[in-house]
């Protein structure tokens, strides 16, 4: 990152609690080392020596400001627009790594430990659906920017509980029929407690360690409340069954016939948020797993292959990503969750351990992490190579290109696509929060107003059009379930796993920040109108019988212009919201 990003803030050393805006609280503005943000906010003119000078502290992969004021200061204008385009096109390399990479060696992982549907569903697969939001947050905390990681999760919330929902209720019949009532009251009632947990904890500026704890046990209470009434039901739905009308079947066949309908009624209750199936299959993301026996040599790859019979936006999307795909399937081996394995997952997972190497290296130390040495001798690299290239012929002895690998192979496999899918998820992340941090400096806007609008509506624009392509196909009450479910999910574990974070990054010290400043004006507001759609939902589903009319999809969407409107005012001042220190 730059100074005025994410690496000058809570720099200088010392004891005491570290402020959002900079160093430590107390520091003052006259201070010689002052952050590139402070400067720009006094007005002084940045050019490529001062910004070299002062602005270099932390620099991601590619250091933004100077890209901007020195490769191409002369055509300042054009360096804005590829920046924009470099920000959308890493919210889609997060969405992608997410769907092709981070979920699959979750799903074999679920498979191998044997969990249930309803468990895997709110856990592993539930991980795998919010990754983009989860590294964002966490890499967004990392240089306590909890502006913007609020922004961001509360204003993908926004968007998915009144622009998505509203979508839903227009264009297809939600009625009490297609509405699963108690999944409807569970989901909107621990939605509803989750921000009120986030006003509360976040409204006094301090943020301690037992409070950012409360996330994740608010999400342990929560699958414990999903199993616990999953057992009921089909407790009672068995109870309810007309055994003597049905022809006598031996105890042993009685027995597979209630699992298999237990398995189904899991299935569909806990994927119903989640969506993991639905996603992928609307984005056009699964066609890879189309199996061809007569041609088991086929590159079925997600990403490599050209997706026939999709939109002309996946095309274009596969197009654009094509180079990037093919890094990310040379560094994350496949893992055969699917039950395809071909010469091509051979060839990827024989040749993977190197390119895995340097991507770790790249995400734990940057580019810097290619200079260091052993003793200050031999560099770190060479070793590294060496290890991973005895890795790969070991591997090429161990996998068979004709035949799956054996499950423990299969677990070995899946673990290392975690952890390396892991890897890029975080690479991504941070160079998606680092030109967001250069936006607010170049435009002198808050990154509030960022992670409200670029960052959520690109995080969302996916859950947009799978949510609407399930309603349109007979399922809307999976659709509306999506739309508290996923984004109920997607807030806990983020704030769960961005504070837990940064607690064990700075000891355990009180995150402070400054709840007075501009950018919490707008994230106020979000909790407010937040608050409104979803009270909303609790009142007019059950008033309504769960068939809400027309007219209250059309009320949701406008709810959220008139909230995008009051908050592009407020950050223009023209109609501050709140006041606020700048």
């Amino acid at each position: 990152y730059y100074g005025g990003g994410r690496g000058g803030r809570g720099g200088g050393g010392g004891e005491g609690d570290i402020d959002y805006d900079g160093g430590l609280l107390g520091d003052s503005d006259d201070d010689e080392n002052v952050t590139c943000k402070k400067v720009r906010k006094n007005n002084r003119t940045l050019s490529c020596e001062f910004v070299r000078e002062n602005c270099a502290g932390e620099v991601q992969l590619i250091d933004y400001l100077s890209f901007v004021f020195c490769s191409l200061g002369t055509v300042q204008p054009l360096a804005y627009v590829f920046l924009v385009l470099w920000l959308l096109y890493l919210i889609s390399l997060l969405a992608t790594t997410a769907d092709y990479f981070f979920v699959p060696p979750l799903s074999l992982l679920a498979d191998k430990m044997h969990l249930s549907p309803s468990i895997a569903g709110i856990t592993l697969l539930a991980i795998g659906n919010g990754a983009p939001d989860v590294f964002t947050a966490y890499s967004a905390l990392k240089g306590n920017d909890i502006a913007l990681v609020l922004s961001a999760l509360i204003g993908a919330s926004m968007f998915i509980s009144t622009v998505v929902l509203g979508t839903i209720i227009l264009i297809t019949s939600v009625n009490k029929n297609n509405i699963d009532k108690i999944d409807f009251f569970r989901d909107i009632v621990v939605y509803i407690v989750v921000v009120g947990l986030v006003v509360g904890i976040c409204f006094d500026g301090n943020i301690h360690v037992w409070e950012a704890a409360l996330f994740p046990t608010v999400y342990i209470l929560y699958i414990a409340v999903a199993v616990i009434v999953s057992f009921i039901r089909r407790k009672i739905e068995s109870r309810k069954r007309p055994l003597q009308q049905q022809p006598r079947l031996s105890s042993k066949a009685l027995l597979e016939e209630e699992e298999q309908t237990d398995t189904k009624d899991e299935g569909e209750d806990e994927n119903k948020p989640l969506l993991i199936d639905a996603i992928s299959e609307s984005l056009g993301r699964n066609r890879n797993k189309q199996n061809n026996n007569n041609n088991k040599q086929k590159l079925t790859l997600a990403g490599l292959t050209w997706p026939r019979g999709s939109h002309i936006g996946v095309k274009i999307q596969w197009f654009l990503e094509w180079p990037f795909s093919l890094v990310r399937w040379l560094s994350i081996p496949p893992c055969n969750h699917d039950g395809h394995w071909t010469v091509w997952h051979h060839w990827f997972a024989v040749t993977s351990p190197i390119p895995m190497t340097l991507v770790l290296l790249i995400a734990a130390a940057g580019w810097d992490g290619f200079a260091i040495r052993i003793g200050g001798v031999f560099p770190l690299i060479i070793l590294l190579v060496v290890i991973s290239f005895c890795i790969s012929i070991a591997l090429f002895f161990l996998l068979s290109p004709k035949k799956p690998p054996h499950w423990s192979m299969q677990i070995v496999l899946g673990v290392a696509g975690f952890v390396m899918s892991i890897a890029w998820l975080n690479i991504e992340a941070n160079e998606t929060v680092a030109v967001l941090d250069s936006f607010g400096l170049l435009f002198e806007i808050d990154t509030a107003i960022l992670g409200l609008t670029v960052l959520a509506i690109g995080n969302s624009v996916g859950d947009w059009v799978a949510d609407t392509a399930v309603a349109r196909a007979g399922q809307p009450g999976m659709g509306v379930a999506s739309c508290f479910g996923s984004p109920l999910l997607n807030d806990v574990l983020g704030l769960s796993v961005a504070l837990i974070g940064w607690f064990i990054t700075n000891g355990g010290k009180t995150f402070t920040f400054d709840i007075s400043q501009s950018q919490f004006g707008k994230v106020k507001m979000s909790w407010i109108f937040l608050g409104i759609s979803l009270l909303a939902s609790l009142v007019v589903f059950p008033l309504f019988r769960f068939s809400p009319p027309k007219p209250f999809g059309v009320a949701l969407i406008y709810t959220y212009l008139v909230f995008m409107v009051f908050s592009i005012l407020d950050e223009l001042k023209i109609l501050p919201i709140f006041n606020h220190n700048n």
